[in-house]
């Protein structure tokens, strides 16, 4: 009986952690998402405007799925490429989540450049992606955020702004900490008890 027990009790545990890895995890994001552009005051300018619908944007993902969504606006208000502009500067994303209830940075990179006499001038970003983020027991997603290239020509100054494009992948689910899943095992043992006295109680009533 003791190893019937055990046994029931080992496969509950097992079953359960299995059903959880393929329930879908629902991701939810927050009101706290942001864009530090203040690591490039001091070299090309850079303005970023995160997307308004993002608060409580909800998608859910089996393991190996992703979602991507439009983050943020990034550009610049300079008219002009300058020296001092060519000189890189620092961007981080803070991405705010409900659910798992994390918010992660991602830090990038945005520099000018010229080109063709000065004729041709832009900025470009680069983000220090992917980032993997765990959470829970065993949960964990990966943040990549889209680069960004933007040129104008015959004088133009770098004006108006792109889209930063961010993609969640799920990797894996959290799992239940074991202490709720052991508590299953007392629930098992009392119905196997049960049971057993059932039985019992028909075989006297038999008699």
């Amino acid at each position: 009986m003791k190893r019937l027990l055990a046994s029931l009790v080992l496969g509950l545990l097992v079953s359960s952690a299995a059903f959880v890895e393929a329930v879908p995890y629902t991701y939810v994001l927050g009101p706290g998402s942001s864009v530090d552009t203040s690591g490039t005051s001091s070299v090309l300018e850079m303005q970023a405007f995160v997307n308004p619908n993002l608060n409580n944007l909800t998608f859910s993902l089996d393991v190996g799925q992703f979602h991507s969504f439009p983050f943020a606006r990034i550009g610049t208000n300079e008219s002009w490429i300058n020296a001092d502009d060519l000189n890189p500067g620092t961007v981080t994303a803070y991405i705010d989540f409900v659910n798992p209830d994390v918010t992660q940075a991602v830090g990038g990179t945005s520099v000018g450049f010229t080109g063709f006499l000065d004729f041709t001038q832009g900025w470009k970003l680069t983000w220090n992606d992917p980032v993997v983020v765990d959470y829970a027991n065993g949960g964990q997603f990966t943040i990549q955020l889209s680069d960004a290239t933007h040129s104008n020509g015959f004088w133009r100054g770098p004006d108006g702004c792109e889209w930063i494009t961010g993609t969640i992948t799920h990797n894996s689910t959290a799992v239940p900490e074991p202490s709720v899943l052991l508590l299953l095992g007392p629930g098992l043992l009392g119905l196997v008890v049960f049971r057993k006295k059932f039985a019992a109680c028909c075989v006297l009533r038999e008699v």
